[in-house]
């Protein structure tokens, strides 16, 4: 059975970098991702433009010419992933802690105050993928695990 869905990506128009972020059940919601993205990063973007493609994507430029989010619609068979992480119990958070030696200073998603969280779920909207990231006191991926 094939669905719908409206993925995010970051395009880097010059070197035709391409960075998925998250799939989501409509354009609404894929734009939310980004804000929520961008309120992570405490970017505060006031010349943020939305346009419709030839492809009918939607194209959202934010002040950075080089550089845009895209919104493209597209069929996938099954569903999009879980955008809530199954949480994992203490011992592995403390496991992977010492495993990784991750500073005090990070943390993983688990970690994290939940306002960060929501922003994070609503960013990425894949939990499995947020489990995969160590995340600064903000709530900002740093690197993957």
């Amino acid at each position: 059975m094939t669905k719908t869905v409206y993925t995010n990506y970051w395009l880097n128009k010059y070197t035709d970098q391409k960075k998925e972020h998250g799939s989501y059940n409509s354009e609404e919601e894929a734009i939310a991702g980004i804000e929520a993205w961008w309120e992570l990063h405490k970017d505060n973007y006031q010349d943020v433009q939305h346009v419709r493609t030839n492809t009918g994507a939607l194209e959202i430029s934010y002040g950075e010419e080089q550089y845009v989010y895209r919104i493209e619609k597209r069929e996938i068979d099954g569903n999009i992933p879980a955008a809530r992480p199954k949480k994992r119990p203490a011992g592995e958070i403390q496991r992977i802690r010492s495993q990784h030696n991750i500073d005090q200073e990070l943390y993983l998603y688990e970690e994290l105050a939940e306002p960060y969280q929501d922003r994070l779920i609503t960013a990425m909207h894949d939990g499995a993928k947020l489990l995969t990231y160590i995340y600064d006191v903000k709530g900002r991926p740093v690197k993957k695990l």
